[in-house]
């Protein structure tokens, strides 16, 4: 096997342990987490960190569009994660805010990260400094060629365009 085929099986493999991963802390974290899919997840942490969120906001944080960011909203407030609220002085705008039950998901799901991040630096700590840079350069300029192919298929220009 050439090493290129190899690094890709290598890559897909990391995919594939890392959900496996996400699913096990989801599992652990006392089962208040096993109900919520990833992008409901990450939903309420955004519901949870940002000022006044909306779809528009959620939406540009979750690089998602707001047809799916309304159809998560939906989910999450069937689910009695969130709720919907408007200002005094904007009748209009529609806001969401976080219901007891949403934060105790968002204080588990802060909580899986840190316990996941720590982990990860304990092992990360153990690698060769100038090992981690190579991979942390390797990885910066992977992630720039799927944002170009991303471009692509949305039908973007971009540096790999012939125009």
């Amino acid at each position: 096997m050439n090493i290129e085929k190899e690094l890709l099986t290598q890559i897909i493999g990391f995919y594939e342990n890392i959900d496996i991963l996400d699913k096990e802390y989801k599992s652990a974290s006392g089962k208040i987490l096993v109900d919520y899919k990833f992008n409901e997840m990450h939903c309420i942490d955004f519901i949870g960190k940002l000022d006044k969120p909306n779809v528009t906001k959620l939406s540009d944080n979750l690089n998602l569009t707001r047809g799916a960011v309304s159809k998560i909203i939906k989910k999450l407030v069937k689910k009695g994660a969130i709720e919907i609220y408007r200002t005094e002085n904007n009748k209009k705008e529609i806001y969401y805010k976080l219901t007891e039950s949403g934060r105790k998901i968002f204080l588990a799901h802060e909580k899986m990260h840190h316990e996941w991040e720590k982990e990860d630096m304990e092992y990360l700590s153990g690698i060769d400094k100038d090992e981690l840079v190579r991979v942390c350069a390797f990885f910066d300029n992977y992630n720039k060629f799927l944002e170009s192919r991303i471009k692509i298929m949305k039908g973007e220009k971009n540096e790999y365009s012939a125009d």
